[in-house]
């Protein structure tokens, strides 16, 4: 699914897709401020390695665990991503999205955080309420007590459909 910000048969699909759009459009339109923005990233990122909260040295890789939040929003994985696959955590990714959740939303539950109060405040909520059914069954297989595995080595008889 490439987006094309100037394509009019790209906008109007949901609030999803133009949210993704528009920060294309912002950022083919503002590239100064786009890498003002990816550079105030790069400084956050900074801080968190000052602090101790990441890894220190020069080359070592940031993996998920040492974050504390997911490494990218659901917003900016679908405007630079044509498919969920790469997504560390897909088969949550994808139930959660396609069960009309927010994609930012979608990306912290999808990572196993259990912050259903982002979805609703209201325990009646039917959206909260499949969110919760959703994250309990990946909870009940033990999907996020393994660790995300390569495209390659997918196990497809461990995704709850």
């Amino acid at each position: 699914m490439a987006l094309n910000y100037k394509n009019p048969n790209d906008w109007g699909k949901s609030p999803l897709t133009d949210s993704a759009l528009r920060k294309q459009q912002f950022k083919a339109e503002n590239p100064q401020q786009w890498a003002a923005m990816m550079e105030e990233d790069g400084l956050f990122l900074q801080e968190l390695k000052d602090a101790g909260i990441i890894n220190n040295s020069v080359n070592a890789e940031i993996t998920t665990e040492e974050l504390p939040y997911p490494p990218f929003t659901g917003t900016e994985f679908i405007a630079t991503h044509e498919t969920i696959d790469d997504h560390p955590y897909s088969a949550a990714f994808g139930q959660f999205l396609g069960n009309g959740i927010d994609a930012d939303i979608a990306n912290i539950l999808a990572f196993g955080e259990n912050r259903f109060d982002l979805i609703s405040e209201d325990f009646d909520d039917p959206v909260r309420q499949l969110a919760t059914r959703i994250y309990s069954r990946f909870e009940d297989m033990g999907y996020w007590d393994e660790l995300p595995q390569e495209s390659s080595d997918i196990n497809y008889d461990n995704i709850p459909y």
